[in-house]
Formats: C-alpha cells, sequence, structure tokens
C-alpha cells in the first residue's frame, strides 16, 4: 500500500513534466495561453525535496527540444545552453515553491511575477538569450501585441502568464471544495485574479485596435520607397573561393531579376555575410588576385545600378575584425569603395564572441576549430539616410533583443533592414523562431522592418507587424514592395 502511495504522486509529477515540456517545445499560439499551467502544478505537488530537480529536468527538456536545431551548429553549444537552464529552473522551481507556500493567498500573483521577472532576466547580460520568451508565440495575434510599444514583448508574456495563474488557481478552489476543504468553488482571490485577467485582456485588444488605425493612417498618407531583399539560398558550411564566387554570382543573377521587375527600387538589400571576401581589404591590400577581381567586378555592378546597396560583409581594421553591413549610394561611395559602415554590436556568446580567451584559451581553439569566429564588438548604433529615409542595419542575433532595436529608433531610425543568417541550421524551426522575434521589433516601434536572409524567411513587415511579403524558405528568390518614409 504504501509503495502505491509512492508510485502515485511520482507518476503524476512524471506526466505533469512531460506536459509541461511538450507545451513549452510546441510553441504554439494556444497552447501559449497555459504554458505555465502544468509547471505550476508541478511546484505545487512536488515535496520542497524535489523541486529542484524537476525544475531542472523541465529546465533541461524544454530547450532541447525547443531549440534543437542549434546541434547542427554546435552540440557543445546545445549542451552548455542545456546545462544552463538546468540550474536556472532548478532555482525558479524552488522559487516558485516558496512563493506557493509563504505566499498565502497572494502565492499565484507571487508565482506570475516570479515568471515575469525570469523572462525578462533571462535576455539580459552576456548569456542574455531571447528565445523561448512566451509572448513570442502570439506574432501573428496582430491586435494583441501592439501593447509591446508599451510594455515590449514581455507584456505580452505578463498576459498570456497571467492565464495559466488564473486557471490553476479556479482549478484549485474547485479540487479544494470537491474535497470538503473550501466552503466555496471559487474564492475571491481567483476571482479578483480573473477580473485583473479580463480587465488586461480587454485593454490589450482596445488599444491594439486604437493602435492600428493609428498606425495605418500614418504609413497611408506617407511617402513610399521601394525595397528588393535577396534570399540566394547559400550554404554557410561551404568555405571555398569558388563557393564565395557562386554567391556572389547567385546574388547578383537574383537582384537583376527584380530591378528589372522594379526599375525604380531605391535599396537592394543583402544577407549577413553575404559577400565573404572583404570587400576593402582586398581592395585596398590586394591579397590574392582572384578575390580582388570578384571585389572588383562586384563593385563595378554596384556602381552600375541606380539604389543604394546594403551589403553583409566583414574586414579588419586597426581597431579589430568586424561583421558589417556596408551602405553603398549610387554614384557616391562605390569606386573607389568608401561605403557608409555599421559593425555588429550584440554578437552571438561562444559564437561570435568569447571575452574569457585569456583564461580559456583551449575552449576558444575548441569553438574556433568547429565554426566559430570571433569578431570585435561595435560600438556605435549607427542611422543612416537616403532618400529622405532613416534607416538602421541589425544584424541578425541582434533583433531578437528588444532593447538594441529601441536604441536604433531613439537614435533616429525609421526602419529596420535586417541582415541575417540562419542558413546553418538548416532548420525551418529556427528560421520561424526569428521571423516571430523580427515582428515585434516592428510592433514595438512601429517601424517597418525588411530582412534579407541568406535561407528564410526573408520578408518586408509592416509597423504593426504584418508581413506584406515573404519568400519561401530554402530556396533561391527575392522580395520586392515599398515602405512608408516615417519622420
Amino acid at each position: 500500500m504504501q509503495i502505491k502511495n509512492n508510485i502515485f504522486p511520482f507518476a503524476r509529477n512524471l506526466i505533469l513534466l512531460f506536459f509541461s515540456v511538450f507545451l513549452f517545445a510546441v510553441a504554439l499560439p494556444v497552447t501559449s495561453w497555459i504554458v505555465f499551467l502544468p509547471v505550476l502544478f508541478l511546484v505545487e505537488y512536488s515535496s520542497r525535496k524535489f523541486v529542484w530537480l524537476y525544475g531542472g529536468l523541465y529546465g533541461v527538456f524544454s530547450y532541447f527540444f525547443y531549440i534543437i536545431w542549434l546541434f547542427k551548429y554546435s552540440s557543445i553549444a546545445m549542451i552548455a545552453v542545456c546545462v544552463l537552464y538546468f540550474f536556472i529552473w532548478a532555482f525558479l522551481f524552488l522559487v516558485l515553491k516558496i512563493c506557493y507556500q509563504k505566499g498565502g493567498k497572494f502565492s499565484g500573483l507571487l508565482m506570475w511575477a516570479v515568471l515575469i521577472i525570469y523572462e525578462y532576466l533571462k535576455t539580459k547580460g552576456f548569456f542574455g538569450f531571447s528565445y523561448g520568451v512566451n509572448g513570442y508565440n502570439q506574432w501573428k495575434n496582430i491586435y494583441l501585441i501592439q501593447i509591446s510599444d508599451i510594455f515590449g514583448v514581455f507584456g505580452v508574456s505578463a498576459l498570456l502568464n497571467l492565464c495559466s495563474v488564473v486557471i490553476w488557481s479556479v482549478c484549485g478552489d474547485f479540487i479544494k471544495w470537491k474535497n470538503g476543504k473550501n466552503s466555496c468553488k471559487v474564492s475571491k482571490n481567483s476571482i479578483l485574479e480573473l477580473c485583473f485577467f479580463t480587465a488586461f485582456l480587454m485593454f490589450s485588444y482596445a488599444y491594439g485596435f486604437s493602435r492600428i488605425k493609428h498606425t495605418d493612417s500614418i504609413a497611408c498618407n506617407s511617402k513610399k520607397i521601394k525595397v528588393v531583399a535577396v534570399q540566394n539560398n547559400t550554404d554557410p558550411w561551404k568555405d571555398s573561393f569558388e563557393d564565395y564566387k557562386t554567391d556572389v554570382e547567385n546574388l547578383i543573377e537574383l537582384t537583376e531579376q527584380a530591378l528589372e521587375k522594379n526599375p525604380d527600387t531605391s535599396f537592394v538589400i543583402w544577407p549577413e555575410t553575404a559577400v565573404v571576401p572583404s570587400i576593402m581589404n582586398n581592395y585596398y591590400l590586394f591579397h590574392e588576385e582572384k578575390r580582388y577581381d570578384l571585389v572588383t567586378s562586384l563593385l563595378e555592378y554596384i556602381n552600375s545600378k541606380n539604389c543604394a546597396f546594403v551589403i553583409g560583409n566583414s574586414g579588419y581594421t586597426e581597431e579589430g575584425d568586424f561583421n558589417s553591413s556596408l551602405i553603398f549610394l549610387p554614384g557616391q561611395n562605390v569606386i573607389p569603395p568608401n561605403p557608409l559602415k555599421y559593425d555588429k554590436m550584440h554578437l552571438v556568446p561562444f559564437a561570435e564572441y568569447f571575452p574569457f580567451e585569456k583564461k580559456f584559451s583551449s575552449l576558444k581553439n575548441y569553438l574556433l576549430d568547429n565554426g566559430s569566429h570571433f569578431w570585435t564588438p561595435g560600438k556605435e548604433s549607427s542611422v543612416f539616410t537616403f532618400e529622405g529615409l532613416s534607416f538602421s542595419t541589425p544584424i541578425c542575433f541582434e533583433d531578437t533583443f528588444g532593447k538594441d532595436c529601441k536604441l536604433f529608433y531613439k537614435n533616429g531610425a525609421r526602419a529596420f533592414f535586417n541582415m541575417s543568417n540562419d542558413a546553418w541550421a538548416c532548420s525551418l524551426r529556427c528560421q520561424m523562431q526569428h521571423l516571430q522575434m523580427a515582428v515585434f521589433r516592428s510592433v514595438e516601434n512601429h517601424v517597418p522592418s525588411v530582412r534579407s536572409t541568406a535561407s528564410g524567411f526573408t520578408c518586408i513587415i509592416d509597423s504593426c507587424g504584418r508581413i506584406v511579403e515573404a519568400s519561401e524558405p530554402f530556396e533561391k528568390n527575392y522580395v520586392a514592395g515599398q515602405i512608408p518614409i516615417l519622420k
């Protein structure tokens, strides 16, 4: 009998753990409203002695299945993420347990606050990682997500997570009533939580309808400018000169097709590291004749067009080695090349940036031998202007952070030209997760975004977060459309 009594709670907790991981990993718009519901029950039913273990297992498996595409890049990186979130969620489960046991009638709200603080803090610092923030799952719910211009994506997460808390509270009250521990089915505290959630939800939708109407009115009355974003479907794991040359040829071919159908285009945007040989270094320093010839032929092509080119490239300077976007303006700075330049500031930990090379030199060498390339962080959130449009060029990882794009906006940017290369993951899931975050950057600042990616999703996003034009992933293509010139 004692064995059965011990087995049942263990089996129940394992089932709750399974559903907790499943809801997080599938990351559907519908399930995001209850993603933390089984987590709260698991915390409630687990003993203080073992609750941290369930939390650690939740952290490991939820992120393992959510970002399983990371294995393609580095098994070490995947292991590091899983280990990190084991400790994070082990600690969080302990905190949630204390809130449940000591919070009294405020236990639900305290647990809700913990979840909000966690999602905010997980995006900060060197290990900041925006993937897995619950609010991003609502990226298609255009009316709901407009509140992110006030609260960021964390406001959307707060609403979603409150739904989990309210359901947990109501279910808990009902269970206690069935067991004769409560005189009523639903407590006053649960009713107040439900009323607060309902008011929050109604405010969000009301604000969304109003904000979209206002934003669309501004865009409708603004001058438009044509843009083209190219997707060359490259394979970043190939690194011979012939591969680089083929990439450039594909980019030119696709650009020609786009400009032939859209002759009055003002901007052509190519992906992150679209051109691998450094344009500046190979033009001025003449390292190799074939690289010089490739660079000069590219510059001659750009110079023959009457539009600006935004190109992902890299290069050494006296200050370091940078992952950059180069802006070539027609008839101004192409031959000899003197492009406007933005250097990527927020680099991917361990993949693009490693600040501990003196203490962990062996780890640094291992990472370099397994696909990493360490860049020098840029220093300025640059804003450029051409044909009346003020724009910035956040590079790949940078548009997964609201604070990074907010800096561009505060400096005067009224459009984002994002250049990304997620092709290395060979994963539709990876590309979709990145797209979700890019949508929020447009909504938070109410500016259009144009994404040029190596393999998807290349698209144009309007100021309310709607995808206006998009290419299919994993194919050579381009998108063309108009964006407003906002002031």
